[in-house]
């Protein structure tokens, strides 16, 4: 049986205090569905048989069936919601494909490329553990092109011996969400310092942090 067909089926047959109560169960299936018919009819402020009234006028052989149904509302509820969650869910993502792709088709990559060809090693940075499966999706596909990666231990002294080892034309790419790590700002600017003909890439989030400025290259996500 369908709840709300049944009552779109039998409103005709309504009263003022069957509209009341059929008003609540349907905006309130699952919190009615756990009450008592006493604890209902309390906080409707009906009568016990007003509410086993409306439960013939449904169809139903009384109370426990309209509980029963209730129940059933309230999950059919739950996957109308997710459902709609779903369809949200599947807009904005076609949205922020959309938008990356706009970004990405802007870009003049040219440069990028001479770079990474030239280069010999590309290290990676990583600030997080989320940070650090991009890191490793990186390293494998500069792998796959025959492209020596290293990823660098989230650690400040990592990155701080990275200025007096790398060669000329080396690349190092750091992946940071916010863009604002102060500790490796300050190690960056070393480098720079020390070695720079090492090429920075960096990958932030849409907002540009003071790693962006620091870079030869920057993308956003």
């Amino acid at each position: 049986m369908n709840l709300e067909a049944a009552v779109m089926k039998n409103k005709e047959a309504f009263n003022e205090t069957d509209k009341a109560i059929v008003s609540y169960l349907l905006q309130y299936p699952e919190a009615a569905s756990k009450l008592s018919l006493m604890e209902l009819a309390q906080k409707l402020y009906v009568s016990k048989s007003a509410i086993f009234r409306l439960s013939k006028k449904l169809g139903l052989s009384g109370f426990s069936e309209l509980k029963f149904e209730l129940s059933e509302l309230t999950a059919k509820k739950a996957q109308r919601e997710k459902y709609a969650q779903g369809l949200n869910f599947d807009a904005n993502l076609q949205k922020i494909l959309e938008e990356s792709v706009k970004y990405f088709k802007g870009l003049n990559l040219t440069d990028l490329f001479n770079d990474l060809d030239r280069a010999e090693t590309i290290y990676i940075y990583s600030t997080g553990w989320q940070q650090q499966i991009i890191a490793e999706y990186l390293a494998h596909s500069f792998f796959l092109i025959g492209k020596k990666a290293i990823i660098l231990p989230s650690a400040r002294d990592e990155v701080s011996m990275l200025g007096r080892s790398v060669k000329t034309n080396d690349m190092l790419f750091v992946i940071s969400f916010g863009g604002f790590n102060k500790t490796i700002l300050e190690e960056l600017k070393k480098i720079d310092a020390v070695n720079n003909q090492l090429k920075l890439v960096s990958l932030t989030s849409w907002q540009p942090g003071k790693i962006a400025s620091l870079s030869n290259y920057s993308f956003f996500f």
